[in-house]
């Protein structure tokens, strides 16, 4: 049985919503989608959780959820597969939603903040950290939205660290640092070279062994891994050259979510004792076949577990 990974972060929920496109609006010059299927899943930090939790993983979610209609979707969605611990969100709850025609995006609205509220840290650090004392690694899936930051959280995080149980952490632009001393940290390009500090904005990006060696330093971890899309990833470690996986080829495929399916992946090798280079290789495998499969938009619950799988649901139904 694989050991328990504890997966801390800031869930989203995503819905797609598809149909088709037969006319025009008569008060303006805009397409009318005639809305046949409606697909709702757990996103961001929740996404991560799911996606490990549908390969047989015991997971428990820390997150933060607010006090609204959608927050309750997001959690019927999110208690059907993993053990959840949330404490309270305000500004609502994070719903991106994406309207589809013949599988091609006509627009993307965003709406909530989901940042953790007034008490977050009593609600949800105890059990926090009796989890992670259970537990094999603990994956931090940051979405900038706060629950990273929250000083009570990054202390059981720090804890963690010290007593050695591997630490993975896949940073946001908009959120803050790892702890110090974290096993690996999951950047990717874009993200390495933001936050490595290349000087000249406009200029060439740093190139990944680089950024990724400038933040071992910055910010004190172990390892780093820098994603590469289809290239795969450099790890870089302090006094060793770095080393380049290459990821499988793949033809199609949509990159939306490989970054939660390759982190995830990463934490629960390691929690099953794997050595890091072996994990990374494994990882990167992972976030390719989640690629290949179609990324985020083929997830839906099958029965089981939120997998890769092309049946959708009628809309309205899809949080009963």
């Amino acid at each position: 049985m694989s050991a328990p990974v504890v997966v801390v972060g800031d869930a989203l929920l995503d819905v797609d919503v598809e149909g088709r496109v037969e006319r025009t609006s008569p008060d303006a010059d805009v397409p009318v989608l005639d809305v046949t299927r409606e697909i709702a899943r757990p996103g961001g930090a929740g996404l991560a959780a799911v996606l490990l939790a549908a390969r047989g993983v015991p997971v428990t979610f820390v997150t933060a959820l607010a006090d609204d209609d959608s927050g309750a979707r997001l959690r019927v969605l999110l208690d059907r597969a993993l053990t959840l611990v949330d404490g309270p969100a305000t500004g609502g709850t994070v719903v991106k939603c994406r309207w589809r025609c013949a599988e091609r995006p006509l627009l993307r609205t965003d709406k909530g903040l989901g940042e953790p509220a007034a008490r977050f840290a009593d609600r949800v650090v105890p059990a926090l950290a009796g989890a992670v004392e259970r537990a094999g690694a603990v994956l931090v899936s940051d979405y900038g939205r706060g629950v990273a930051a929250n000083p009570g959280v990054r202390a059981v995080l720090a804890d963690a660290v010290r007593r050695g149980i591997p630490v993975v952490w896949d940073p946001h632009p908009r959120g803050p640092e790892p702890v110090p001393g974290v096993r690996v940290a999951t950047p990717n390009l874009a993200e390495a070279d933001r936050a490595a500090g290349r000087s000249g904005a406009g200029g060439p990006r740093l190139e990944a062994g680089t950024a990724g060696r400038r933040l071992l330093g910055l910010w004190e971890c172990a390892a780093v891994v820098v994603t590469t899309g289809e290239r795969g990833a450099v790890l870089a470690r302090p006094r060793t050259r770095c080393v380049t996986v290459a990821a499988p080829r793949v033809r199609g495929g949509d990159p939306c979510g490989a970054g939660d399916a390759f982190a995830g992946r990463l934490a629960a090798l390691l929690a099953d004792g794997a050595r890091l280079d072996d994990a990374v290789r494994g990882a990167v495998e992972s976030a390719a076949g989640f690629v290949g499969g179609g990324g985020a938009g083929t997830v839906d619950w099958d029965g089981a577990g939120w997998r890769q799988v092309r049946a959708s649901v009628p809309v309205g139904a899809a949080a009963r």
